[in-house]
């Protein structure tokens, strides 16, 4: 009777941690998502120095989330997205035409991590 209730103990823990991961997972990427719509807003409109700004808060959060969703997701797609990240300031103040298509791409690519971290049946391996 033990080994069963170690079981299900073990079983609801495994479901609190995830549900409480995905819940994480939605709220940071739902307010990176936000911050690179603020960059891209600001460098529309043309206002640079409040686009660099923005830029450098997304940075900011970006050194916050990537430590936190080091425990809940894999490393390489942690990668990918710092390496997109890290271009956002410079081309922001280069006046690069790229920062749009490099904004989309953060965009993208963290809605797919929100996404690939929801269990659905296709997504367990």
């Amino acid at each position: 009777m033990s080994r069963v209730i170690t079981a299900i103990s073990i079983i609801t823990a495994i479901i609190a941690y995830s549900v409480f991961a995905i819940f994480v997972i939605r709220s940071e990427t739902s307010e990176l998502i936000s911050s690179a719509d603020e960059v891209r807003m600001y460098n529309n409109s043309g206002d640079t120095a409040n686009a660099a700004d923005a830029a450098e808060r997304l940075s900011d959060k970006w050194l916050g989330f990537e430590k936190k969703m080091s425990v809940f997701v894999r490393d390489d797609r942690l990668t990918e997205l710092s390496k997109a990240i890290s271009k956002v300031r410079p081309y922001v103040t280069a006046a690069n035409d790229e920062l749009n298509a490099e904004l989309e791409n953060i965009s993208r690519q963290l809605w797919l991590l929100y996404r690939s971290e929801l269990p659905a049946w296709y997504n367990i391996l």
